[in-house]
């Protein structure tokens, strides 16, 4: 990351607490491994410069940029890397994925130290004009003999009952053995794009090129590879205040869903990160604009 977009980033979104919280009363969610994280956002304007100026790293390996002028990436990015469709209605440009998914990318990378193990934008299809499917992030840390994955998940809502619902319908086929062969076939397939070359994950989807009859999962257990999933839930703050707004959201998890047994056979971790946000509408609608206008990046 950029050191003006990390400057940005840092001042922008600010940690409160971690879940459990046992001076506001608040549990960790149901399906939780780890303690929850909590943020607020200091700024809206700020918020909005964070999105905007996001898209190009959310969309680009860090070794893209030595390559092309920043703005020359912002609209490629937007021709062949995130989902914009000048033509789209309003109501369908604030359904778009990448509001959230650049902050999910930004929030890993600041307060998590990943690494990018590959930009979400190379799986982007143009031809389809369609949100690219799969995880939300594609991050990893390496250190001491392991290999932890971040393939992230995020939600950018203005009601926080239907991104918990977005969330919580796919995670039982999200945490699969079969989900993440399916993505780390589709990252195979683009491994000369990676952004972590020598990475022991390289090396693993190399012998899964020569060799596709080997079972993948049984290779990412071999080399002790873990797979951690962050959920981003970005939504409208109640009116009640911060604090009130996190509370509800274990409750509500509690009160409407059950854990389940997931079939991943790879050692795993679930933690949501919750982002009260006060008008997600005109957050969203002030970086269309941004868009339109090509305002200067930082």
């Amino acid at each position: 990351m950029r050191e003006s977009l990390h400057n940005l980033v840092k001042s922008t979104i600010i940690y409160k607490y971690d879940l459990p919280n046992a001076v506001q009363s608040i549990p960790r969610t149901l399906f939780s491994t780890e303690n929850d994280k909590c943020y607020s956002i200091a700024n809206e304007q700020a918020l909005v410069e964070v999105i905007y100026n996001s898209i190009i790293d959310y969309s680009f390996n860090e070794f893209d940029f030595t390559k092309r002028e920043l703005d020359d990436l912002h609209t490629i990015a937007f021709q062949e890397r995130v989902r914009f469709n000048e033509a789209d209605n309003e109501a369908s440009k604030l359904k778009y994925g990448f509001f959230g998914e650049v902050l999910l990318h930004c929030v890993l990378k600041l307060f998590f130290k990943t690494d990018t193990l590959i930009s979400k934008g190379y799986f982007y299809d143009p031809l389809t004009k369609g949100e690219a499917r799969g995880y939300d992030a594609y991050h990893l840390i390496e250190e001491n003999h392991t290999v932890g994955l971040w393939f992230g998940e995020t939600k950018f809502h203005i009601n926080y009952t239907s991104a918990v619902n977005d969330v919580l319908k796919k995670i039982k086929s999200s945490l699969s053995d079969d989900y993440l062969s399916t993505n780390l076939l589709a990252i195979r397939k683009n491994r000369e794009n990676l952004n972590i070359k020598g990475s022991k994950i390289e090396t693993i989807l190399n012998d899964w090129d020569e060799n596709p009859s080997i079972k993948i999962i049984e290779e990412l257990k071999q080399h002790s590879i873990n797979l951690i999933y962050p959920v981003i839930i970005l939504f409208q703050q109640n009116k009640t205040g911060y604090d009130d707004s996190i509370k509800k959201i274990p409750k509500y998890i509690e009160d409407n869903y059950q854990l389940e047994n997931y079939d991943l056979s790879i050692p795993y971790s679930v933690f949501f990160i919750f982002i009260p946000i006060e008008d997600v509408k005109k957050i969203k609608k002030e970086v269309l604009e941004w868009i339109e206008l090509k305002k200067p990046l930082i």
